[in-house]
């Protein structure tokens, strides 16, 4: 069965009520203006209603999969999860990575060279001494 262009609201509004209104990817609440009716681009077949966001992503991510090394995107989602679930607690952190409290001070350092005041200047000293010292209040 091949649903016509002006049946399309209806069927996506008749699906969105059968998935209680949520999205199946990110299962947050979808509002009709964001619904998107979702289809599998190699059959035409009709899947669910997603967010139109959602709907993007997962267009996006299968189009990466088939660029990636292997054919099926599914043991390739599949790997990445246990990749990704994988314990690397032990593993040394990569010297590009900067924790929260180095993010700070690289941003007040910045701020405090760029101040004209003495009164801003100091500021940003006081600011950059409290993450130091781990006094500083998020």
């Amino acid at each position: 069965m091949r649903l016509h262009r002006k049946e399309i609201k209806g069927h996506r509004t008749n699906l969105l009520g059968k998935q209680g209104g949520v999205c199946p990817l990110c299962t947050l609440p979808i509002e009709l203006e964001d619904a998107t009716l979702d289809h599998d681009h190699s059959t035409g077949k009709v899947r669910r209603v997603l967010h139109r966001a959602c709907n993007s992503a997962e267009g996006k991510i299968l189009s990466w999969c088939f660029r990636a090394k292997g054919n099926d995107p599914i043991i390739l989602l599949t790997n990445l999860i246990s990749y990704w679930e994988d314990d690397y607690t032990g593993s040394p952190i990569h010297p590009a990575h900067l924790t929260e409290e180095e993010k700070l001070l690289k941003k007040f350092r910045r701020l405090l060279r760029s101040s004209k005041r003495e009164r801003t200047k100091q500021k940003y000293r006081d600011l950059i001494k409290e993450v130091q010292d781990g006094t500083r209040q998020r």
